[in-house]
């Protein structure tokens, strides 16, 4: 993903919305989906601060590029396997937003592992994945829609899953859930396609 390659600096440019409404302008380093704290500090050369996460709401980060990045902290909604029963996250989660307008689009990428087996006579390779959610505009949480595999490059039931999710994100919006079942999803479109169905379509 652009913004994992992009924030390889310790520290970068960073404005942070806390919770009671307070701005924090500084440095502060990337943060992964379940950081419970976030390093910050007001320049380069003062002591570093560990803020809670759940007391910030949202990180703009910036690049020497002077592109910026956000980083919100939200919860995330799942389904379980067997049951397809919904549950939201105990607590809050990092998403990297890539769609904030009508609706919502966040990610979250885990990094794939090398490792020797039990017995050390191989090698373990698992691949990382990017797993995409999206949600209402002023919700607190974000609704998985599906996941990429790097190592494959393939989204398995990308079409149906989106289609399920979408129920429980947008089950009130029926403009919105009307696209979306219209809509012929692909593993390597369907952010682009489920951008355009936000951009046409609204939530009452």
């Amino acid at each position: 993903m652009l913004f994992s390659s992009t924030l390889q600096a310790k520290y970068l440019r960073a404005t942070l919305f806390m919770e009671n409404g307070v701005i924090k302008k500084g440095l502060a380093e990337k943060v992964q989906s379940t950081d419970s704290k976030v390093n910050f500090k007001t320049d380069h050369g003062s002591k570093i601060e560990k803020i809670a996460s759940r007391e910030i709401k949202r990180i703009e980060f910036e690049d020497a590029d002077g592109t910026t990045y956000i980083a919100e902290n939200l919860y995330a909604v799942t389904a379980n396997i067997l049951s397809g029963k919904f549950s939201r996250s105990s607590k809050k989660k990092w998403f990297y937003m890539i769609y904030d307008k009508n609706a919502r689009i966040g990610y979250i990428t885990e990094t794939g592992r090398n490792r020797p087996n039990a017995g050390g006579t191989s090698r373990v390779i698992t691949y990382g994945n990017t797993a995409y959610f999206f949600g209402k505009k002023d919700s607190e949480e974000l609704v998985f829609g599906y996941s990429e595999s790097s190592g494959s490059n393939l989204a398995v039931g990308t079409d149906s899953l989106i289609r399920k999710m979408a129920a429980e994100a947008f089950g009130d919006c029926p403009q919105i859930m009307d696209a979306i079942q219209k809509t012929d999803f692909s593993q390597t479109q369907a952010i682009d396609q489920l951008k355009t169905i936000f951009e046409h379509n609204t939530c009452p």
